[in-house]
């Protein structure tokens, strides 16, 4: 079937491009660059690392169609010693995007919809992640079908409609993901976002996330609530994570922020302690940016993770962030 939703697009792609010429593009480059300082015991190491480099192209073919391809380059997943060595390449998006009025349409392999707001907010994605991304709570990017709308200047709804395994793994079963969001602005300043998806395998995987902003001329603060029922399929095996942040704008260049994130997982009722003890904990990130220009920023920040286990390993860090896009 997933086959067949692949062959579909390309269909949809090839028929938006004949009789059109592209009107106009440009490249995409976007390096994530760093040097930290370990402060416990566990890791006292000093590197310095590329962490992602993005690579692409995008542009217009008509009035209403645009188009985008993207690679990924970074670290595998793996925490072997030899694996940073390495660099591997993935698309990152292959997207056709249609636009006409209050509309948008996305198809191909694009950013997930799930929590752009979110990242947009927070703003510092090249030192650390948003908490749904950096938690696997759904992929930054997948293959299949979105669709926004605006029904006025407060109310924007979204669905999304994808393989549900990111674009790193475009697994061909027949599993799919669906996902809706609701995204309100009561006031200017306001940013209300509501987001429920689901898929199932061997059981129905879940996941609710919430998010409520506030934005001044001089700060900004967010906080959310996400929810997972029965991570991994796995039926009582949920998480639940909060992430508060914030920044204070200085001025043009320099600006301060700060984030406490929180996962925790359920106590499942054959069990003695919460399935997911290892990984739950807590963390904190906060520093400092100064912005070059627009395509140029530098933060220096600490990060700490404190895990709730009694036998985890709790972490600290000092790090010094670039990054550097045209």
């Amino acid at each position: 079937m997933k086959k067949t939703f692949l062959f579909f697009l390309v269909i949809v792609a090839f028929s938006a491009r004949i009789n059109a010429q592209p009107e106009q593009g440009e490249p995409i480059l976007r390096v994530y660059s760093n040097f930290y300082k370990g402060l416990s015991k566990s890791d006292p190491g000093t590197a310095f690392e590329v962490r992602r480099v993005y690579l692409g192209y995008k542009g217009k073919i008509n009035e209403n169609f645009s188009t985008e391809v993207k690679l990924d380059i970074g670290s595998p997943e793996d925490l072997s010693q030899y694996s940073l060595i390495r660099r591997y390449a993935y698309f990152k998006t292959a997207a056709l995007k249609y636009q006409k009025d209050r509309l948008t349409i996305h198809a191909g392999l694009f950013d997930m919809l799930q929590y752009d707001i979110q990242e947009s907010i927070w703003g510092y994605r090249y030192l650390y992640k948003s908490f749904m991304d950096e938690q696997k709570f759904g992929p930054s990017a997948d293959i299949g079908f979105g669709m926004e709308y605006e029904v006025n200047d407060f109310i924007q709804t979204d669905l999304i409609f994808s393989n549900g395994e990111g674009y790193k793994n475009l697994q061909t079963d027949d599993a799919f993901k669906t996902g809706i969001g609701l995204t309100l602005h009561p006031l200017q300043q306001i940013t209300l976002r509501l987001y429920y998806d689901f898929i199932h395998k061997e059981q129905y995987q879940t996941t609710l996330a919430t998010f409520l902003s506030y934005n001044a001329d001089k700060y900004r603060i967010s906080i959310e609530y996400n929810k997972m029922w029965n991570n991994s399929f796995v039926m009582n095996h949920n998480l639940i994570g909060t992430s508060f942040y914030g920044t204070y704008i200085i001025n043009e260049q320099w600006e301060v922020f700060a984030r406490y994130d929180r996962l925790v997982s359920n106590l499942d009722p054959n069990a003695e302690i919460p399935w997911n003890l290892n990984s739950d904990g807590s963390a904190i990130i906060s520093g400092i940016q100064y912005k070059f220009d627009k395509n140029i920023k530098l933060a220096l920040n600490y990060r700490d993770w404190y895990s709730y286990a009694g036998n985890g390993t709790d972490k600290s860090y000092l790090f010094l962030n670039l990054e550097f896009r045209l």
